[in-house]
């Protein structure tokens, strides 16, 4: 039965911590994913070329999105429960599994058919690479699932070195099937699905080690909870799954390979800069759930907001000699796409906190209702300016979607919490203040109460 009870964890709790350590760990471990992922992209890029790298780009975005398509619940609803201690972790890891296996390998098998069509997009890859690509669907989604257990339960330490390890495996994997025996697309699937098979094993090892993990039949009651959440944001799940690859995959219907090869390669650079609003939005959860800190949003947002920006104005001016050494010449044309991606990227920064923030507090179908936006304002805006742009069109209406979802987010924010915008977005001297304490905490390993940079950051609530 679902229990309000707390002690329905089957755990201690974790060790105490600051949100500004948890964050610094976040960060410090999304930064050297981070530093492995441009590697990727750039093993790629250089063994791929723009062709094969759309082929690439399609197969991935098909398997991973229709898996997410049929498991609601799998991934947010689980970790709600768990991190709100509605639900020990055996039930949410339970539930979430059994969502997993019976949605992805339902996508799987109803994907069949669809490989075998004549859709357009099924043209853009290989048959076998397609097929090869059907057994990411359990793997991601099983994956990520436990994924945000960890972050639920904030175990960010050991959350770090297993998402480490999948980033590493996928690399290694990477270099000996395409680099050393020449498999091409269907080597770079296969390392992908080496990542996400070393993140399942150490995330359900580390679980049933510290956790006592077993596998439970969830109940009629557990599954309905699940659902239930999983369902009011399954949209938004599904749209912020969608919306990073959207325009590979509408481009997959009305463009070349080489054209999806461009544009997936500037897109998945800009997604990088989701580093810190991601390591941000990790530690935000768990304090969130099931209690309103609205300080500690509005503090989230102001740091994401600046932290994301000027490291992204970095890149920018030096994005030409940056696109030929991490990708090749034969990339040098996204170029002109990450400057028209950028303003977009940092909306979307955004719109990941200010979701946390309405996961946190049962509100999920708001998100549900951005995502929706934001995906119609991209389709149209692709629609229409593609026959005009090209490939740049593809750029324009991914910003032009997340600029729409993160001001309907915004809007949804001060109406529900009646705040107003300079209470939420004018800096603060505490700030500052948190930002050296959670550099500190990487550096030094600070203990909450015995380093003077915490004592402003008193009033924010724990802020993260």
């Amino acid at each position: 039965m679902n229990q309000p009870n707390p002690t329905t964890t089957d755990a201690p709790d974790a060790p105490p911590a600051t949100g500004g350590q948890d964050v610094s760990v976040m960060f410090a471990t999304l930064t050297a994913m981070a530093s492995l992922t441009l590697l990727i992209q750039g093993l790629l890029a250089y063994m791929l070329l723009p062709d094969g790298r759309g082929a690439y780009a399609v197969c991935i975005a098909f398997a991973t999105l229709l898996g997410l398509l049929l498991t609601p619940g799998a991934q947010q609803g689980a970790q709600y429960f768990v991190a709100a201690r509605r639900m020990s972790v055996s039930q949410g890891v339970s539930a979430a599994l059994l969502i997993s296996l019976f949605g992805g390998s339902l996508a799987a098998a109803l994907s069949v058919p669809l490989i075998y069509g004549n859709l357009a997009f099924f043209q853009k890859a290989e048959t076998p690479a397609f097929l090869l690509s059907l057994a990411l669907i359990p793997l991601t989604v099983i994956s990520v699932a436990l994924d945000h257990q960890l972050v639920a339960l904030r175990r960010f330490r050991p959350l770090a070195a297993f998402s480490m390890l999948r980033v590493a495996a996928n690399v290694l994997t990477l270099l000996a099937l395409v680099r050393g025996l020449g498999l091409g697309v269907d080597g770079a699937i296969i390392a992908f699905a080496a990542g996400h098979i070393a993140m399942t094993a150490a995330c359900l090892l580390y679980l049933r080690r510290h956790y006592g993990l077993a596998f439970q039949i969830p109940g009629r009651a557990n599954i309905a909870s699940v659902l239930g959440y999983g369902l009011k944001y399954h949209a938004a799940r599904l749209g912020n799954a969608i919306e990073p690859h959207f325009g590979v995959i509408i481009l997959g219907f009305i463009a070349g390979q080489s054209e999806v090869g461009l544009f997936a390669a500037a897109s998945a650079l800009m997604l990088g800069f989701m580093l810190v609003s991601n390591a941000v939005g990790n530690a935000l959860f768990p304090r969130v759930a099931g209690a309103e800190r609205i300080e500690t949003v509005a503090l989230c947002l102001r740091l994401v907001c600046a932290c994301t920006a000027i490291p992204m104005l970095v890149l920018l001016a030096l994005s030409a000699p940056l696109a030929r050494l991490l990708l090749s010449n034969a990339f040098l044309p996204a170029v002109p796409l990450l400057w028209i991606i950028a303003p977009g990227m940092l909306a979307y920064a955004l719109s990941a906190i200010l979701m946390t923030h309405f996961k946190g507090a049962n509100r999920p179908q708001i998100c549900s209702w951005a995502v929706f936006l934001g995906l119609c304002a991209n389709l149209a805006a692709l629609l229409l300016l593609y026959p005009i742009l090209g490939v740049e069109a593809a750029a324009w209406a991914m910003t032009a979607g997340m600029m729409a979802g993160c001001i309907f987010l915004s809007l949804a924010f001060h109406r529900t919490t009646r705040t107003s915008l300079p209470a939420v977005w004018l800096p603060r001297p505490t700030d500052a203040a948190f930002l050296w304490a959670a550099g500190r905490s990487v550096l030094s390993g600070a203990i909450p109460g015995k380093s003077a940079p915490y004592a402003p950051l008193k009033q924010e609530q724990e802020a993260p």
